[in-house]
Order: structure tokens, then C-alpha cells, then sequence
């Protein structure tokens, strides 16, 4: 089976300080051309790649981002983009229906806990964000990270989202950087939360085979389910093919217009596929960015969860968006 998903890192600048996040204090590198991106689109297409989510990084900082997202479309691509906002109100036309799934980064359902969170004051803007899209015709998500210190606050987040008139998702806290391993994200705590949470608030969703990987502890090295390799092709800023993934990235192989040759050919890309998910580093690991699309790789509860999740949230989506007005109501 071909690769589903690129994770394709379009910059690793970022212009919020977010506490949960380190990638704004890489150090900056040489960012690959538009040529490149759009020699590199082809390449997934032909690897049969179907998804690609354009992240960062603030992937708003690149000022051809637009042209970025009108070629993948052009390609085919679905394509996902995850902002935290701040250049979305003078960015929104340029990029109208060029983006499947608009996520807006949410921390907090006020002020003062969204802007804490993210290091600069963006929660008026976040909210400004929202209507303009709604006016464009889109259909932005609040994309929330549920965290040890505040998983018990996701009714508020809830509430906004519902009288903002939009759907929210809730995503658990991964291990991967030192701010992560903590050992106190993602926890079983935090999954009942986000159950709980989706059973009480219609605008709210969740993917349920994170949950149950949560339970089971994260990925055994023993009998690993990330397929990192297989599942997903990740793409740096400066184009290099990230192995075995951008998180625990162990290897950065340059591209240089050969991305389709190196992904099927390369000794280095086969010795990572052969460890994907055995790696030291891979003990415990919930990076959703690999997983979840690892979990449609292989039968199991994993990928029968993972089928529930994405055909109920079709469904719920499309709803959800169809409603004339956003009420808030309780299952």
C-alpha cells in the first residue's frame, strides 16, 4: 500500500511561544523554494500519497503559501492546514477554498488562558479569525490539545466553539519533546475527559483509537503499531526526508528533486521502515501525527476505532455545518 498522509513542514519559524511547543527555538535554515515544494507535490502524487497536511511552524509566515496550497489542490491533494491565527484575517482570501480542513489552534476557552498558553495576546484575533472564515464559505475547526493542565476545563472550549458556531476538536497531549515527558501527558485521566466531554457537547469530536492507544500506553517496541514509514512521508522545511518521522527524527536525508526515487529505492529509507516504531525513542510514543494514520495500516481495534472515528465525524461535520444556527445542547 502507498503512503496516506505528508506531513509537509513548510517553515519551522513560528511568531507564538507556546509552552507545549519548542519548535520556534530551532534554529532557522535555508527554506526550499516554491519549485521545489511544487517538484516535491509531484513526486507524492506519483508516490500516491492522498493527504497532505501543510504544518510548521506558523505555515502563514511563508508569503507563497498560497501558492503552495493552489498547486496542491491543482495536484489533487486533500489538503489540511493548522494555523495559530495571528496572519489569518489579512491572509483569509487569498487562501479561500484552497484548504480542506481549516484547523485554528485553541487553548483555552477565554482570553487569558488561550493567550497564556501560546505566549502573546491572539485570542481576539483567534475569534475574528473564525467569522472571517465563516464568511468566506469555509469551515474552520478549533483544534484543541487536551493537557494535564487543562483537561478539566474542555467544557468551556466547548462553549465558545458552540457560540461561535463551529465544531472542536480535542486532541490529547503527545509524548515527544522534554515539556511532554513529564510523564504527565497524555494520561487516562485526560482521555475520560475527552469522552466525557463528547458525550455531553454535540460540536465536539475526538479520535477513539487514540484514546484506546492511550490505555494500552503508548507504542510497545516490542509490537510497535507506528508504521511511521509506511503511513507517512515527512517533508522539512529546508527539504530533507525525515526519518523515521519529524519528532524523533533520527535522520534527514536531502531531497534535492528525488523524493519519488529515494521514498521507493534508498538503503537508508528501507532501514527505517524495517525499525519504524522499535526505536528506543518509539517506547510510549502517541505522536497522532504518525499514529493515526499508522492505525489505518493493519487490522486491528486500532484501525476499526479509527474507521468509527473518521465516518462518524464525516457525518457530524456535515450536520454540524448544515445547521442555519449553532446551539450548544447537551446529549
Amino acid at each position: 500500500m502507498p503512503p496516506l498522509v505528508a506531513n509537509y513542514y513548510l517553515t519551522y519559524r513560528c511568531n507564538a511561544r507556546c509552552h507545549f511547543c519548542d519548535i520556534w527555538a530551532l534554529e532557522p535554515k535555508q527554506e526550499a523554494s516554491f519549485e521545489t515544494i511544487q517538484h516535491n507535490l509531484r513526486d507524492l502524487r506519483r508516490l500516491g500519497v492522498k493527504y497532505v497536511d501543510f504544518t510548521g511552524g506558523e505555515p502563514l509566515l511563508r508569503s507563497d503559501v498560497n501558492l503552495v496550497f493552489a498547486e496542491a489542490k491543482q495536484q489533487g491533494f486533500i489538503t489540511s492546514m493548522t494555523t495559530n491565527t495571528i496572519l489569518y484575517p489579512k491572509r483569509a482570501k487569498e487562501m479561500q477554498g484552497l484548504v480542506d480542513f481549516l484547523n485554528f489552534s485553541l487553548d483555552g476557552g477565554d482570553a487569558e488562558t488561550h493567550d497564556h498558553s501560546r505566549g502573546v495576546k491572539i485570542f481576539d484575533t483567534l475569534v475574528e479569525s473564525v467569522k472571517i472564515a465563516l464568511s468566506l464559505g469555509e469551515f474552520p475547526v478549533l483544534n484543541h490539545t487536551v493537557t494535564a493542565q487543562n483537561f478539566q476545563r474542555i467544557g468551556e472550549v466547548a462553549q465558545l466553539g458552540a457560540q461561535l458556531g463551529v465544531r472542536v476538536w480535542l486532541n490529547p497531549a503527545f509524548t515527544a519533546h522534554e515539556h511532554y515527558n513529564s510523564k504527565k501527558n497524555p494520561t487516562p485521566e485526560i482521555a475520560k475527559a475527552i469522552e466525557s466531554a463528547a458525550k455531553q457537547y454535540r460540536n465536539v469530536g475526538y479520535n477513539k483509537a487514540a484514546l484506546a492507544f492511550i490505555e494500552a500506553g503508548g507504542n510497545d517496541i516490542n509490537n510497535p503499531r507506528c508504521k511511521a514509514v509506511d503511513a507517512v512521508i515527512a517533508i522539512s522545511p529546508n527539504d530533507e526526508l525525515l526519518l523515521p518521522c519529524y519528532h524523533f527524527a533520527q535522520a534527514g536525508i536531502s531531497i534535492a528533486g528525488r523524493l519519488y526515487d529515494l521514498y521507493r529505492e534508498s538503503a537508508e529509507v528501507e532501514k527505517y521502515r524495517q525499525s519504524q516504531g522499535k526505536l528506543s525513542v518509539c517506547e510510549g510514543c502517541t505522536v497522532w501525527c504518525y499514529l493515526i494514520p499508522s492505525f489505518f495500516k493493519g487490522l486491528d481495534k486500532y484501525w476499526f476505532l479509527n474507521q468509527m472515528t473518521y465516518a462518524g465525524e464525516f457525518l457530524a461535520r456535515k450536520r454540524f455545518v448544515q445547521k442555519s444556527t449553532h446551539q450548544l445542547t447537551p446529549v
